[in-house]
């Protein structure tokens, strides 16, 4: 590092990295890799790690709103604050502390070290007391240690002293492509895109796939989607999306199969397509945005009816949580206002009146007997799909 008293860097804290014990490295070349795909677009900027810190020098011109802006998405990370490069000195380092401060108003503070190179000559405790004795001379703002308006961060680290004034929250978790690939099933609606979310928060990456059924029904869902993967991508910086048509299978099921029957029978030839998808993309589950009893297709009794037809793992991050509380997500992650938007659903596709909500397997293959040629139609609906790829940045 230049000795430059006034270099600006980016501290990064990692999520649950530091639990994972011999496989911390992969965990740790992971996140570095997702740092520097989403920076890619920002000239001279590059992760490095010390003393298990992961930092990013900041060029001069570099533009530090951009930074922080992609690294709140990098899941995996977090915390992180950009840090100005200090005098190992405490008696000099409150000065240039008390120079960055200057204009900003505050009642209470507390001084914050982390000394992770024991070699340096002094404790936490002594940088804490000297900086923040400097402090509180010069502005009167009182110490607190427990709940303060303002908190300045020292890290010391490979004979180095850095001072941050602002700590920007990241979205925590395992970092994208730690723990595998899987594929979602990916509708208009409010929940899939954060059942989605919530296993790239897992370290999974995602692949997408979405029913539609048109010309049946209108396009909209199908332009709805592209904009909830290019938010969605935004967290995993690469995805790919297949665009499945429905409609000759439902057209065959509509024929076939009681009115009652219609969505369980949808969602069954849904599923057996994902798992296709899936095999096919080397991903080992299946995640949907199920949430238990929201709706008729989501009773106990559908859901192991629709599940029967699949032997992957089936992943259903949302199936304990309320309703408001998925919304709160939604909102937190983007999606909400596209997912509220009018769109027609595939599985709304002449949806009846009063839909089954304790399928009876025995009724369900009964039906799937009488379709006979259904799997020749899902052949051909996964032979016409159109495959798409979405980047960020």
């Amino acid at each position: 590092m230049p000795e430059n008293s006034l270099q600006r860097v980016i501290i990064i804290h990692h999520s649950e990295i530091a639990l994972k014990k011999r496989n911390r490295p992969f965990f740790e070349s992971r996140l570095r890799a997702n740092i520097n795909r989403a920076l890619v677009d920002v000239r001279g900027i590059s992760v490095q790690i010390d003393y298990g810190r992961f930092f990013l020098p900041l060029p001069d011109g570099c533009d530090v709103q951009r930074v922080i802006d992609r690294l709140r998405h990098v899941i995996g990370i977090a915390s992180f604050r950009i840090a100005v490069r200090g005098d190992p000195d405490p008696e000099i380092l409150k000065d240039q502390v008390l120079d960055a401060i200057t204009g900003q108003e505050f009642r209470s503070f507390r001084v914050d070290t982390h000394r992770v190179d024991k070699h340096y000559p002094y404790t936490s405790v002594q940088v804490n007391q000297i900086v923040g004795a400097r402090i509180q001379s010069a502005t009167g703002a009182k110490v607190d240690l427990g709940s303060a308006e303002f908190v300045i961060k020292i890290d010391v680290f490979n004979k180095c002293v850095y001072f941050a004034l602002q700590t920007y929250a990241g979205e925590r978790g395992l970092p994208v492509r730690s723990t595998g690939k899987v594929v979602s099933m990916l509708s208009s609606g409010i929940d899939s895109p954060v059942s989605s979310f919530r296993m790239m928060k897992r370290g999974c990456q995602i692949i997408f796939v979405h029913f539609h059924s048109y010309p049946f029904t209108e396009k909209s869902s199908y332009y709805n989607v592209l904009d909830l993967i290019k938010i969605l991508t935004v967290y995993q910086n690469s995805s790919r999306i297949y665009f499945v048509s429905l409609a000759d299978i439902q057209k065959e099921i509509i024929l076939t199969a009681p009115a009652k029957l219609r969505v369980v029978m949808y969602r069954r030839m849904m599923f057996r397509l994902a798992e296709s998808i899936a095999r096919r993309e080397g991903a080992g589950a299946i995640v949907t945005g199920d949430s238990l009893g929201q709706v008729a297709s989501q009773t106990l009794e559908n859901i192991a009816a629709i599940s029967e037809v699949v032997r992957m793992p089936i992943l259903r991050p949302l199936i304990g949580l309320e309703k408001k509380d998925i919304i709160e997500m939604a909102r937190h992650i983007g999606t909400f206002a596209v997912s509220t938007e009018p769109y027609d659903d595939c599985c709304s596709y002449l949806l009846p009146t009063k839909p089954e909500t304790k399928a009876k397997l025995s009724e369900v293959h009964a039906v799937e007997e009488k379709m006979g040629a259904w799997q020749s139609l899902l052949d051909q609906a996964l032979a016409s799909a159109e495959i798409k790829t979405i980047r960020f940045p």
